[in-house]
């Protein structure tokens, strides 16, 4: 059975009203915002009920940052530069992994290429979006005042309360009875909205949930773990002992070791890693090494990356110099070569790299987001310019490919979305999305043959058994 969409279900539940979910609904479409932020914000869920919910409806644990003091040496782990570029923050060292509050810890690509950067492995949390932000801003406001905790709560107290915050936390007040108002001795009683809260988690989630504020004890400093600076690299060849030979040398210098062994594999762990160094052999399955190595040098997001291609068919110094003019390759290696040379080869490549990617990414996001509205206006020209400058940025952005596939296909552009199509499929193989709205396409073009190809990869792209038998019916009248 299908999960309920939070909507629907607060809706049931009569926790919001039809003009109230409708206003959200049209904030979250008007400013990409989760519609859990936008009710949290708007005070008609409470936090620890959105981040509950949405961690049972996920399966992973939530936290809710409002309630949650965090010290702020676990930013020597996971710098705040790049909590505000991918919008995550880190809550504590939990045993050997770091656990960190995401909006969508179900984005497995972010998570891998979190750990790959910071060489710790993440135990991934649900939060709202705005909480992270929010704590964010008040990490960054603490750092600047020399203060080493923040409780990073969207919704400030109000004056009385932060007086009596105040008082509570003075040294002239130590040893003194507070008022019973502000006493943290005891759970504060619930709220008409908390107590319609709890009774939905008690029908429909099973275990009651205990939406009291009880007073959290100030954590004991975490543990942590020293990380060690170290270069990824991804190693690309198709035959098997090249590629551990060149693991093997790689990791004598203990540098992290990716390796792929064919064109689409690499393109996608490029996309998912964001690596140091890419070493590409020229010739691959499915992509060639050559081509791969263009698409990077033509991307603004990963022309940063240097790339070091190795062949064994292409010899010379010409063949070098055309493959750095006409690629963009970085240097050029012939196989077979001696390992002292080839370890050179990359130290001087991994010296010479900027130290940071340049922040493509927001703004290949913010081009996808206008070609979305444009798109949904029905405005087809001012949507493939807005997507084709975000591809200009991103090539490997399967979104971008996808939805400039979809405004070609409105206005009739039939191999134009194809092309699009199969590049956000070869970005990522099993977009199910775009998977059947190229099967679609292709059988409305009566190209039965790959049409077929195509509802086969779409049988092999989901796990939902209603689907996999509609599409297994739909493949036999077929063929």
């Amino acid at each position: 059975m299908p999960r309920k969409e939070l909507g629907e279900i607060l809706r049931e539940a009569d926790l919001v009203s039809d003009a109230q979910l409708a206003e959200a609904l049209t904030l979250q479409r008007t400013f990409g915002e989760r519609l859990a932020s936008i009710l949290v914000r708007q005070k008609i869920l409470t936090e620890k009920f959105a981040v509950t919910y949405l961690g049972r409806q996920l399966g992973v644990p939530p936290v809710d940052l409002s309630k949650t003091e965090i010290d702020l040496s676990v930013l020597e782990v996971l710098p705040l530069e790049m909590c505000e570029r991918h919008l995550v923050f880190p809550v504590r060292v939990e045993g050997t992994r770091l656990q960190v509050a995401m909006s969508d810890p179900t984005d497995h690509v972010l998570v891998s290429e979190i750990e790959f950067k910071t060489g710790v492995r993440l135990a991934p949390m649900i939060a709202l979006e705005s909480s992270i932000k929010n704590a964010i801003i008040e990490a960054r406001r603490a750092t600047k005042a020399g203060q080493r905790r923040i409780l990073p709560n969207v919704q400030r107290p109000k004056d009385s309360e932060k007086a009596a915050i105040a008082m509570a936390a003075s040294p002239a007040t130590a040893g003194t009875s507070l008022p019973a108002s502000v006493t943290t001795s005891a759970p504060s009683p619930l709220s008409p909205m908390e107590e319609r809260e709890r009774a939905i988690f008690e029908t429909l989630a099973g275990a009651p949930l205990d939406i009291a504020v009880t007073p959290v004890p100030a954590p004991a400093a975490p543990r942590v773990p020293a990380v060690e600076e170290m270069h990824s690299i991804l190693a690309v060849d198709d035959d098997e002992a090249i590629l551990s030979l060149m693991q093997q040398l790689l990791q004598t210098r203990r540098y992290r070791v990716l390796t792929a062994r064919a064109g689409r594999e690499a393109l996608a762990k490029v996309r998912e890693a964001m690596p140091d160094l890419v070493i590409l052999d020229g010739m691959l399955p499915e992509v060639h090494g050559f081509e791969i190595c263009r698409q990077l040098k033509t991307s603004e997001r990963f022309r940063h990356i240097p790339v070091l291609m190795v062949s064994a068919v292409h010899v010379g110094w010409r063949f070098a110099a055309d493959v750095k003019e006409k690629y963009g390759a970085d240097d050029y290696l012939e196989k077979p070569f001696e390992a002292p040379e080839f370890l050179r080869r990359v130290e001087t490549l991994l010296n010479r790299a900027p130290a940071v990617a340049p922040d493509s990414e927001a703004a290949a996001r913010q081009h996808l987001k206008e070609g979305v509205i444009a798109l949904k206006q029905d405005r087809l020209d001012d949507a493939i310019t807005a997507f084709s400058r975000g591809l200009a940025i991103d090539q490997f952005n399967d979104m971008l490919h996808y939805y400039l596939a979809m405004t070609y296909e409105k206005k009739d552009m039939v191999f134009h979305a194809i092309d699009h199509y199969e590049k956000a499929i070869q970005i990522t193989p099993d977009f199910y999305d775009a998977i059947t709205s190229l099967a679609n396409l292709y059988q409305r073009q009566e190209f039965w043959r790959k049409a077929v190809e195509m509802w086969e990869l779409a049988l092999a792209a989901t796990k939902d058994e209603a689907v996999r038998s509609r599409i297994k019916d739909h493949l036999l009248s077929l063929l």
